[in-house]
């Protein structure tokens, strides 16, 4: 008997072996470990474990069928951000608009998949609401997003991102616009076995349901040999890009974030020789944008919605990769070249006149400073318009007052900015015109009330940093708010401006960019306009 301890532990025996029997017992374990072989561990939980990670698609389906909170544009910019803050902080959604948005982006649900049965093809079937996973997961997931057999002869379809879905098609295919169907041939060598069927709604705004139910279905299938399906009316020899037009009517931020640069982005490599297939064609924005796109590709757009005929292409790509507000990627030296390119891209196809900020002329006279000021006049307006003006003229600036029609007027609009060197307005859509200042011109965001830096830095003020633009942001204090006149100042809109963002995106954008003008305190921000203008003819002196 041995005794470890005392009092509550009480008591208890150890049994004693001798030799012998630890001997026995070793060879026992030997003779055990000696009859396991690789068949025996192949089954083990550890070699399951690494199966479940290979999901069909229609696993992969059912697994992301779980009820999941929508996407907020908050927490789709935060997803670039790796601080335990952008978990706990969530933000409601908002829009960049001229006017509020009518739709309720709050609607938004994960939709559910109709199981297949075995007999019938599989689909890969692009979701108009993408639940958010974490960056690890979207890169294990992407395999099961797309068919393993397809992609070896020529397609690949990226279907996890929760922004956008594409398909980069390498084999030869039939569009048939009617019937909104491309159909992949085979190369001569195989014949695939695969019956994949992919369904794509091929815009950038794959998070908001109500928008992505407008935009047409598409349908890409596999032939079961070279001869089937139509013959083709139209051949052609370059590849071809299809994607839809806009739903955001001549809304120039989204013209921009959500088509233009990405746009850009997948068809100026080819110098030209592409062909454009639009679905959900909209006239008046394709006319509107008529010399960017013409500038991409050197042939007439197809109306995909109206073409009767059989269109054959050597490959192409359905839809675009989204980009960021008005840039690629975050922070890398490839966002920066490209948008150096598209900012060039966008002067060339305007024939705008201006490279550089530079106040004097030939003659050496010295010009004034041109600042163009944005007035708007739904929405977060200036209230005391005139009084800026007239005090910026008194700091030494030449002013050009840019009202509402006078940003309709598209190409003239862009030259009109061009001949300025500096952009200055409220948060919102209009300030996307700073795209057509010339190189080291300035942009002026005025912030309303509202804690709004976060998502006015990200629309505006970080891409200033990839396009070689200067920035200067001026947040106004509660006085400059209209707010002001209809709240007390112990009220949440002033005391806790957090607490409507989380309330949601109407909630919010109700009061900060609906509600609120600003009367701006002319005398503080003399001192910012002041500033500028000693720097830009300090500049000026200096060359």
């Amino acid at each position: 008997m041995m005794k470890r301890g005392g009092g509550l532990l009480g008591r208890y025996e150890t049994p004693q072996f001798d030799c012998g029997a630890m001997v026995k017992s070793l060879f026992f374990a030997i003779v055990v470990l000696s009859v396991l072989n690789s068949a025996v561990l192949r089954d083990s939980i550890f070699h399951r474990k690494r199966y479940a990670e290979w999901m069909t698609p229609n696993d992969t389906e059912e697994k992301t069928e779980k009820k999941i909170e929508p996407l907020t544009r908050f927490d789709i910019l935060m997803s670039s951000f790796d601080s335990k803050e952008k978990q706990d902080n969530k933000e409601p959604e908002w829009l960049v608009e001229e006017e509020p948005s009518t739709e309720s982006d709050e609607k938004q649900s994960s939709p559910t998949n109709e199981k297949t049965q075995e007999s019938s093809p599989t689909t890969a079937e692009s979701s108009t609401t993408q639940p958010s996973v974490p960056s690890d997961q979207r890169q294990e997931e992407a395999p099961s997003k797309t068919d393993s057999p397809a992609q070896n002869i020529g397609i690949i379809c990226e279907f996890s991102d929760y922004r956008y879905n594409m398909c980069s098609i390498e084999v030869n295919l039939k569009v048939m616009g009617n019937s909104a169907t491309m159909l992949l041939i085979p190369p001569s060598f195989t014949t695939p076995a695969n019956t994949t069927v992919w369904k794509i709604r091929p815009f950038t705004r794959k998070w908001e349901e109500l928008t992505m139910a407008r935009v047409r279905e598409l349908t890409i299938q596999w032939a079961s040999n070279q001869n089937q399906g139509p013959a083709c009316d139209v051949t052609h020899d370059v590849p071809v890009l299809i994607f839809p037009t806009p739903f955001f009517s001549f809304n120039l931020f989204h013209d921009y974030t959500d088509l233009l640069i990405p746009l850009f982005v997948a068809a100026n490599q080819y110098n030209g020789k592409i062909q454009f297939a639009v679905t959900n064609f909209h006239g008046p924005w394709i006319n509107k944008f008529m010399p960017h796109l013409q500038a991409l590709s050197h042939y007439s757009i197809i109306n995909l919605d109206s073409e009767t005929l059989v269109h054959c292409f050597p490959s192409g790509q359905v839809g675009l990769r989204a980009t960021f507000p008005m840039t690629v990627d975050n922070y890398s030296a490839q966002n920066v070249s490209t948008m150096v390119g598209f900012r060039n891209f966008v002067r060339t196809s305007l024939s705008l006149e201006r490279t550089l900020v530079d106040i004097t002329d030939q003659k050496n006279s010295t010009k004034k400073p041109r600042i163009a000021i944005l007035l708007r006049k739904v929405t977060r307006t200036f209230t005391n318009e005139n009084e800026i003006a007239e005090m910026a003229k008194g700091v030494g600036f030449e002013v050009v007052r840019v009202d509402p029609e006078t940003t309709k007027d598209f190409p003239r609009i862009a030259h009109l900015i061009n001949s300025c060197d500096v952009l200055m307005g409220l948060h919102g859509a209009g300030l996307t015109n700073m795209m057509y200042l010339p190189n080291n011109g300035t942009l002026i965001q005025v912030l309303p009330w509202g804690d709004l830096r976060f998502i006015s830095w990200k629309d505006f003020g970080e891409p200033t940093k990839y396009m070689g633009l200067n920035y200067i942001e001026y947040e106004i204090k509660e006085e400059e708010s209209t707010l002001i006149e209809k709240y007390p100042r112990n009220h949440t809109v002033f005391t806790n401006p957090q607490e409507l963002h989380k309330q949601g995106w109407t909630a919010m954008s109700s009061v900060y960019l609906v509600e609120q003008s600003v009367k701006l305190d002319v005398n503080r921000f003399r001192g910012v306009l002041v500033d500028l203008f000693n720097s830009l003819t300090q500049q000026t002196r200096k060359k």
